[in-house]
């Protein structure tokens, strides 16, 4: 079950379901429907393994249902896309909001568990950090919209697939490496 649980909780998995159902069918209501199976079945694998399940899917799934299931029922793609955007938003203002509330640490303890020798940062670098990591996602949330009434729906789905997975990997790397420069000399040695 474990197995089972580490091959559907990668992002990964998500990725090649939405190239190869897209790139197959060509059908969007194809496509909403391997994505709402997919995503309850990481649900119900996570809930049945750790006997919970993470807020981030959770809130994904509450809206990627009823929102992929408007999209099956009116044949109309713009609910499923919109839930994109309201998630990406919904993050920023979760790490924006919680910056305000306790400080940046919701980005601090997820940085940390991939570089330990971030500890050391000084505060206001990762109260930078939250502030760009928050504007870029408000950001890709917001350009999401220019491709979903100013384009096709096939450009749309390679948007999803390879511009945001760009503006992610960017904006993440940017954050890494600017955090990794504040690192201090004490600790890098």
């Amino acid at each position: 079950m474990n197995f089972l649980l580490k091959v559907f909780s990668n992002p990964l998995l998500i990725f090649a379901v939405i190239a190869i159902v897209w790139y197959l069918t060509r059908d969007f209501l194809s496509l909403t429907a391997a994505l709402m199976v997919l995503v309850t079945l990481q649900v119900l694998l996570e809930k049945i393994v750790k006997g919970e399940v993470g807020k981030v899917l959770f809130i994904s799934w509450c809206l990627l249902i009823p929102l992929g299931s408007l999209t099956l029922l009116l044949r109309d793609p713009v609910f499923l896309q919109w839930k994109f955007s309201i998630i990406h938003w919904l993050l920023a203002l979760i790490l924006l909001g919680s910056l305000f509330l306790k400080g940046p640490f919701l980005l601090k303890r997820m940085f940390i568990s991939i570089g330990p020798e971030l500890k050391g940062v000084p505060e206001k670098a990762w109260v930078n950090v939250t502030y760009f990591i928050g504007v870029s996602l408000l950001l890709i949330g917001t350009i999401n919209l220019y491709f979903i009434y100013f384009s096709d729906i096939s450009t749309w789905v390679n948007f999803k697939l390879y511009g945001v997975t760009l503006l992610n990997i960017a904006a993440t790397s940017s954050a890494l490496f600017y955090l990794f420069s504040k690192v201090p000399a004490s600790i890098e040695n």
